[in-house]
């Protein structure tokens, strides 16, 4: 803690004299003359692209908090749709995927999940057998999901309850699969597709490690 703390102090006392250095340097100088800066965007703000290697330890870097993705059921080949951006039952209809198909990841841990639709509610489910629907304004236990993820981008959802969410012949997402769903072109099973993960900042770096981890990689 102590090493970070002063990391801040010594970034500050740096851009500090710079700032004032430079004041006091620039008056009287001609048209011809030159002004130098620096950049200290590494020291006060952390950025993916600035150092790559702070994200490379997170498991699951693909899915940061914020990543946008989309689902498509394998066996009925339709994406999960939230109608009208959200406020009601999620159906599983669309044969091409926008911005009502679109979900934003709210990273809980390294395999939960919770997805906010494009109108900014929840998709929740409240025990086994229960139609899933985008209605909630917040996100708590019920809006809670677990993703298990093979290496071919296809995934299993399933609640905290430990009931799978299927794709039903009437285009509903339910949460009643029986058993343990395989990884063929089962009811259970999604393709994920990764539509933005552009957000590689402090907050993901410390969501994806989780407190203890990213004060390490920090140190």
């Amino acid at each position: 803690m102590e090493l970070v703390i002063s990391k801040w102090v010594f970034a500050f006392s740096l851009f500090s004299w710079l700032i004032f250095s430079v004041a006091f340097s620039v008056e009287g100088l001609d048209e011809d003359s030159k002004v130098r800066g620096v950049n200290l965007g590494g020291w006060l703000v952390l950025e993916g692209w600035i150092k790559p290697s702070l994200f490379e330890g997170i498991p699951n870097p693909d899915m940061l908090d914020g990543t946008q993705v989309t689902f498509k059921s394998v066996k009925l080949q339709k994406y999960v749709c939230a109608e009208n951006g959200g406020g009601s039952d999620i159906s599983v209809n669309r044969d091409a995927a926008s911005s009502w198909e679109t979900f934003t990841l709210w990273r809980v841990s390294e395999s939960e999940f919770q997805f906010r639709t494009v109108q900014g509610q929840f998709l929740s489910c409240y025990g086994n057998g229960c139609v899933v629907s985008a209605t909630a304004k917040s996100a708590s236990s019920t809006e809670t999901f677990q993703i298990e993820r093979n290496n071919d981008d296809r995934v299993h959802i399933k609640t905290k309850s430990g009931a799978y969410l299927q794709a039903t012949i009437d285009n509903q997402l339910v949460a009643d699969y029986p058993g343990n769903p395989g990884w063929d072109d089962n009811a259970s099973t999604f393709e994920m597709s990764i539509v933005a993960n552009n957000l590689h900042g402090d907050y993901q770096l410390g969501n994806g490690y989780g407190h203890n981890k990213a004060k390490e990689v920090l140190e």
